[in-house]
């Protein structure tokens, strides 16, 4: 996962904010004249033979960035038709912001959650080790073939409100079904943080092939139901109603002031993460008051 997000993620990521260290520039704000007492460390010998005295590059370090990741592991994560399912996808997704964070130094924790209760919290770490032990544990999350439960991501992100007690960065990783008042919960979330909704998509669950009457289950509700894919009414109508959904979730997100990224199982998904995490987030004026 690191080689594959090493040229292509992290590169494109590049300067949306200042880096912990300092580069190699000779920008003004970090250097002046040596004092008495400066760490002889500081001293930047070709500047200063440049300049023709003792110059100092003062070390301008930026506070370490804690990013925390919100996993969804609902039995609606566990569909996939291509490449494998919602789930591994976020798992990758979750392996991704990883990387590009740790080759920065900046930590990332990890919380999932099922059904809305937070059932895994791992603390913010900025090693190997400790990404992968929470990709891991979000592996070990996934409901048993089979099981129900409906998603509350309202709740969800309403606790992750209370974990994330620091100002950072949040990132929902989750199918993001509309529910009543999740508006709410991301706007409330992201008045202290930055927020990237990330929704993982199977093309399937969108675009329904002519093969017949077909028997769908609900993998949340078991709840099951007999449809004719060949009836072209039908196609329309189910056609019509992922569009309206669409249109509502990205206006919802847009006004609750969090970035907006689309991956599909199957196909490539550091390019859109990449365009997405770049993108300024907007806010409309009546959620910043």
């Amino acid at each position: 996962m690191e080689l594959r997000v090493a040229r292509r993620l992290d590169g494109l990521m590049q300067g949306e904010r200042q880096g912990r260290r300092p580069g190699p520039g000779g920008e003004p704000s970090l250097t002046r004249p040596y004092e008495p007492g400066d760490d002889v460390r500081w001293v930047d010998w070709p500047l200063s033979a440049r300049a023709g005295e003792p110059t100092v590059r003062v070390p301008e370090i930026e506070p370490v960035l804690t990013a925390w990741a919100l996993v969804d592991c609902s039995p609606s994560m566990a569909f996939g038709t291509r490449g494998g399912t919602k789930l591994e996808l976020a798992q990758e997704v979750l392996a991704g912001v990883g990387a590009v964070l740790r080759r920065r130094g900046d930590r990332l924790g990890v919380v999932a959650t099922r059904a809305g209760d937070i059932d895994l919290v791992r603390p913010p770490r900025a090693d190997r080790r400790g990404v992968v032990a929470a990709i891991a544990a979000v592996a070990r999350l996934a409901p048993p073939q089979g099981e129900g439960g409906r998603t509350d991501l309202v709740r969800a992100v309403s606790a992750m409100g209370r974990i994330a007690r620091h100002r950072g960065a949040v990132v929902i990783v989750s199918d993001l079904p509309m529910q009543p008042g999740l508006e709410r919960a991301v706007g409330a979330l992201g008045r202290r943080h930055e927020v990237i909704a990330v929704e993982v998509r199977d093309r399937r669950e969108r675009h329904l092939p002519d093969v017949g009457p077909v028997r769908l289950r609900d993998l949340e509700t078991g709840a099951r139901r007999l449809v004719d894919t060949s009836d072209p009414r039908f196609r329309d109508g189910f056609a019509a109603a992922v569009e309206a959904t669409d249109r509502a979730r990205a206006a919802m997100l847009a006004r609750a002031g969090a970035r907006h990224v689309i991956v599909e199982t199957g196909d490539d998904w550091l390019l859109p993460l990449a365009r997405g995490l770049a993108r300024p987030a907007r806010r409309r004026a009546a959620l910043r008051a």
